[in-house]
């Protein structure tokens, strides 16, 4: 019994681990969207030199988990938790790093000559947004429901992005003088678009420790 309650002590902790991740994660994605109009190069390079502390948050949570596995010999419906949350934080972490990503693109933005978008570009990066919040919430919650929603809204910036592409192909046509511009807009929207894939894929875990469903 002692044992049993200090494993679960220490989940409780690694689970309070993985939340303060996800919040830090929110608010870098916040300064990435509002610099995204700001272009401001300073915060971009921050932005790009916080992602050094999610990757050794990412190792030290995985480390967390190794010993939990090794130490308490954790039961069938343990492993499934331990697993996810190893996932779990490896696709936050890829977050984070497509947030350094943007900032590198916002960075060369910002020497550009400012460029026409297509007027729904910004209800992509909402949505996408809107993900990333919503599965830090439903970690927090265990909420299946909400998870379930965050993977019916992936198709939404999988459309979003496929518009994109085809709408920046052609404004390239119509303003070759805008090319660097433009394909770093491209990239971007690249970033969004796997930003809301690695959102997906933790509501898929989120499912899966909860209902041991596996999609």
């Amino acid at each position: 019994m002692a044992n049993r309650i200090k494993y679960i002590n220490e989940l409780d902790c690694l689970i309070r681990d993985v939340e303060l991740v996800g919040a830090q994660l929110q608010e870098t994605l916040d300064e990435v969207i509002n610099n995204l109009v700001e272009k401001n190069e300073i915060l971009a390079k921050k932005i790009i030199k916080n992602d050094v502390w999610f990757n050794k948050a990412e190792h030290d949570i995985n480390e967390k988990c190794l010993r939990l596995v090794l130490t308490q010999a954790p039961v069938a419906t343990d492993w499934r938790e331990i697993a996810s949350i190893m996932k779990m934080i490896g696709d936050i972490e890829r977050m984070a790093d497509h947030c350094a990503d943007i900032s590198k693109y916002t960075m060369s933005l910002a020497k550009e000559e400012t460029v026409t978008l297509p007027d729904y570009f910004g209800d992509m990066v909402n949505v996408m947004r809107e993900m990333v919040f919503d599965s830090v919430k439903c970690f927090r919650d265990s909420d299946v429901d909400l998870a379930k929603k965050i993977i019916e809204t992936d198709n939404v910036v999988d459309n979003y992005f496929k518009r994109f592409c085809e709408d920046i192909a052609g404004l390239i046509k119509e303003n070759p003088q805008n090319v660097e511009a433009y394909l770093n807009y491209l990239m971007i929207g690249k970033y969004v678009e796997r930003i809301a894939d690695h959102s997906t894929n933790v509501a898929e875990w989120i499912i899966y420790i909860v209902k041991n469903e596996l999609k």
